[in-house]
């Protein structure tokens, strides 16, 4: 089994356990929802990101220093300044989308899909919370 479906088995699993919790537990219990899906989700999913990114940038300095150059950050106030690469958070980035090593290709994805997972978490919080009111 791939990281990357045990991450996706991970995030499901806890949004499962938690939409149970919604309708089995009674009003002042049930308002727990959206914490027992936000703790082990959102800020996990966030520094897994900043882990695997921080992974990927260094595999790419060493292996591909060219493309690592183009798309590392040398801007704005930060302790990496010139160690990190920009991923493309929200748009596809055809040269990280087209790498040949494998491993490299790997780290990308897992660092693409990290951060999906924190953004549709953070959504799913809000929807717990108003679901605890209606429900």
């Amino acid at each position: 089994m791939s990281k990357s479906t045990k991450i996706q088995i991970y995030f499901y699993s806890i949004l499962v356990i938690s939409i149970i919790w919604l309708f089995i537990f009674p009003k002042p219990i049930k308002n727990f929802a959206p914490i027992i899906f936000g703790v082990p989700t959102f800020p996990v999913f966030m520094f897994n990101f900043r882990d695997k990114l921080e992974d990927f940038s260094r595999a790419l300095k060493k292996t591909l220093p060219d493309l690592f150059q183009k798309y590392v950050f040398d801007y704005g106030i930060s302790a990496d300044i010139g160690e990190i690469v920009d991923i493309g958070l929200l748009s596809k980035n055809e040269d990280f989308e087209n790498l040949k090593d494998v491993k490299l290709y790997e780290m990308y994805i897992l660092c693409k899909q990290s951060i999906r997972l924190a953004f549709l978490s953070f959504c799913i919080i809000a929807l717990l919370g108003v679901a605890t009111v209606y429900l």
